[in-house]
């Protein structure tokens, strides 16, 4: 009887010094600390000028290819490059960056086929930086139950780990989601900066609304005109948003408005006429770059000149 108790003490204190050492492992701060690591190195950002997303199923769901040239990101179409908008790119570059923790899950084999992580069919986040140096080759799996984190495995590794999922909203993103799409830089979209506006559209005579005092006429009428309905109209043009970026620049121009700055510049947008989809082309002189509006789109910026009460 007293081996017995014996070994039932013993058995008894193993057990607690186990559940002790598994408890002290996952609560020690320190411990939880040393997992904590960041995919990207945060002092290889400034090296990056090049990103290549691999969609669901890899090469199969398509590549997005982003560039950085002059410090500035471009969406790369294979034809032109088309600019997008900056944060997106460094909200993905900073959450590739950030140290958090990545537990480790499994090294074998089997489990990258089973977790989706194989080279050919994985989602991919490759980032390069200089002549093509690869900074970072990071390869998305499958998610877990819950579907609140992902599992990741780099290139060339076998060690796969799960991590909260802040990637797969880049990798399956249209291009569109990246485009910067302002038909005007943001930085001069300031109205008061506006002293004439220029309208001209098919069948209707071109008109002028200039800025008089502290409101507006129409040149060639003597009354005064709405100031907020030309303002909140100015403010649509100068921060309208187009819906894609397009290949071909009008052939027909049905629309076009100038707009007069008080430093001396001027900025112009000309519109094509609507084709099947009910789509039109549309440039911003100057700027070499092709955009699509839909006709809601353009029915909102250029106004006949009934709309401002002619």
């Amino acid at each position: 009887m007293a081996y017995r108790k014996k070994i039932a003490v013993l058995s008894a204190a193993v057990i607690v010094l186990a559940l002790v050492y598994i408890l002290s492992f996952v609560f020690d701060p320190e411990r939880r600390q040393s997992t904590a690591f960041a995919w990207l190195d945060p002092s290889l950002l400034v090296m990056a000028d090049g990103i290549e997303i691999y969609g669901t199923g890899g090469v199969a769901g398509g590549i997005t290819l982003l560039s950085r040239k002059d410090g500035t990101w471009f969406f790369s179409s294979g034809i032109t490059d088309f600019p997008v908008k900056q944060h997106r790119v460094e909200d993905l570059l900073n959450a590739l960056s950030r140290k958090d923790v990545y537990p480790l899950r499994a090294v074998s084999a089997e489990a990258i086929e089973r977790l989706g992580l194989a080279e050919e069919s994985s989602s991919r986040i490759r980032i390069r930086g200089g002549a093509g140096l690869p900074l970072l080759d990071l390869l998305i799996g499958g998610g877990d139950a819950l579907g609140r984190e992902v599992y990741l495995r780099r290139v060339g590794r076998n060690e796969i780990h799960s991590g909260e999922d802040r990637f797969t909203f880049y990798i399956d993103a249209r291009p569109s989601f990246w485009y910067d799409l302002r038909l005007f830089p943001q930085e001069i979209a300031d109205i008061g900066a506006v002293q004439q506006a220029e309208i001209a559209l098919l069948n209707e005579e071109p008109f002028i609304l200039r800025r008089s005092g502290g409101g507006w006429i129409m040149v060639g009428q003597g009354s005064a005109l709405d100031t907020r309905s030309v303002e909140a109209w100015l403010r649509s043009v100068l921060e309208a948003e187009a819906d894609d970026f397009g290949l071909e620049p009008p052939a027909l121009v049905e629309g076009s408005i100038t707009l007069r700055f008080g430093d001396g510049t001027t900025r112009t947008i000309e519109a094509g006429p609507a084709d099947e989809d009910n789509n039109r082309s549309l440039r911003v002189l100057g700027s070499g770059l092709v955009y699509v509006l839909t006709e809601w789109t353009f029915s909102r910026l250029f106004r006949e000149s009934s709309f401002f009460g002619e």
